[in-house]
């Protein structure tokens, strides 16, 4: 495979990445406006993975209460480049940037059934915490995740 690059997203990228974002969580994408408030954040990490100039995943992060805890809001990958290190590479740099600015815990959301995102976080050192009922809609529970930066 070709190497992996992770930049800054801009909003210029935003209608891909909206589009990644649909294709990843058809039922649960987050709108459009909602991933330009993101990018645009003074406290928000907006990462993407792009192979040959075309972009094939993302993820999007805030520092939250005083920048020491960090959130995870979304990570993506366009289904055609799963299963080969990109979400992995996208996660690791986005850790990096968190503890850049002092994060010393990283949390997120997943939804209970998403085996190969709660296998990812695992192998990363994320634990499961609470159980999140009906997080994800009637019936579709999401557990919360933390993992310590420090």
């Amino acid at each position: 495979m070709t190497e992996v690059v992770i930049e800054r997203a801009e909003i210029k990228d935003m209608d891909i990445l909206h589009k990644i974002e649909i294709e990843s969580f058809p039922e649960n994408a987050f709108p459009k406006s909602f991933l330009k408030y993101l990018i645009v954040q003074h406290n928000s990490i907006f990462l993407k993975a792009k192979i040959c100039d075309e972009i094939v995943g993302f993820v999007a992060g805030l520092l939250q209460d005083l920048y020491s805890i960090s959130r995870i809001y979304t990570l993506d990958v366009k289904p055609e480049f799963r299963r080969k290190g990109i979400a992995s590479k996208l996660l690791q740099t986005l850790e990096k940037e968190f503890k850049k600015r002092g994060a010393a815990l990283s949390t997120l959301e997943v939804e209970v059934d998403n085996t190969a995102a709660l296998n990812l976080y695992q192998k990363f050192g994320y634990k499961i915490g609470r159980v999140l009922k009906d997080y994800y809609g009637k019936n579709r529970n999401g557990f919360e995740m933390t993992k310590n930066l420090v």
